[in-house]
């Protein structure tokens, strides 16, 4: 598995209120040219299913890591031209009607999928050492839920289809997908969540804060589908092992193997346990 160095900016740690569970090694994958699986990986079946801690970085200073942005209040005045003596609390509120989806999710089809990855805040560094345990809970805790794999295909590719994002050629440095591999300690990391684990981790670490590539963006609004952090979501296909969750979109240091990440990469080899240093996810619900 790959990895790279974080760099924190006033960095932010929290510990989530939920279990941990020991980490295992990773794999990335996705082959250029059609959907391609890891081979089985070492590591994460024998972890058990509960939630996780998490290391959170966040860009500003302000804030849990694990929260949304804030939602800007918009008031109607009382009163109008005439001289109308209706008193505020008298007179009804003018209120848009609520969309499909919330401003921080894109619209897509029948779903609404966070713009980006969790926290799903713009400027702030991605979650990761996260298991699709601890994933689902931190999206349940918010309304939400994690995406399915066919969700999560159809928002990175988009109305046309594309192999990535952006189009159907890999683009260099368009989205962060080129960074150096660093072998992790993983000795280290099986200790998490301890000083050692977190620091290993923030050695390791070289994901951006989320949309800071403006052209790493799918024709959904929907920003850093590939590289960046590894995304967990709800397997609805068929794949080596079959656990009920895979991972999406490789990372910062490409897939395994050397390919870039597309829109279809996936890696199956791990269970709903299994944690590393570059495990991400973003959350999902119905469009109302």
């Amino acid at each position: 598995m790959r990895s790279g160095a974080l760099a924190f900016s006033r960095a932010v740690r929290t510990t989530s209120l939920l279990a941990l569970i020991p980490l295992s090694n990773a794999a990335c994958t996705g082959d250029v040219g059609g959907r391609h699986d890891d081979a089985p990986g070492s590591g994460g079946e024998g972890s058990a299913a509960t939630s996780s801690s998490s290391i959170t970085s966040v860009a500003s200073a302000s804030g849990d890591g694990a929260g949304g942005a804030g939602v800007a209040g918009a008031g109607a005045g009382a009163g109008g031209a005439g001289g109308d003596e209706t008193t505020l609390a008298e007179q009804p509120l003018e209120t848009e009607p609520e969309g499909p989806c919330p401003p921080d999710m894109a619209h897509v089809d029948a779903y609404c999928i966070d713009r980006y990855e969790a926290p799903n805040v713009e400027g702030a560094l991605p979650l990761v050492m996260e298991s699709a345990v601890s994933a689902q809970a931190w999206c349940e805790e918010r309304g939400k839920r994690l995406c399915t794999e066919d969700e999560w295909d159809a928002a990175c590719e988009g109305p046309e289809g594309y192999v990535y994002p952006y189009g159907n050629t890999h683009e260099a440095d368009r989205c962060n997908d080129g960074k150096t591999w660093r072998a992790p300690d993983e000795a280290a990391l099986n200790t998490w969540p301890s000083e050692e684990a977190m620091a290993e981790v923030q050695a390791l670490y070289q994901a951006e804060p989320s949309g800071s590539r403006p052209g790493c963006v799918s024709a959904f609004g929907v920003y850093d589908m590939t590289g960046n952090v590894e995304e967990w979501v709800v397997r609805t296909r068929y794949h080596v092992n079959e656990y009920p969750h895979i991972l999406m979109g490789c990372y910062w240091s490409g897939c395994f193997g050397g390919a870039k990440p597309r829109c279809g990469s996936t890696n199956p080899a791990h269970a709903d346990g299994f944690r590393f240093y570059e495990t991400s996810f973003r959350c999902c619900r119905d469009a109302r």
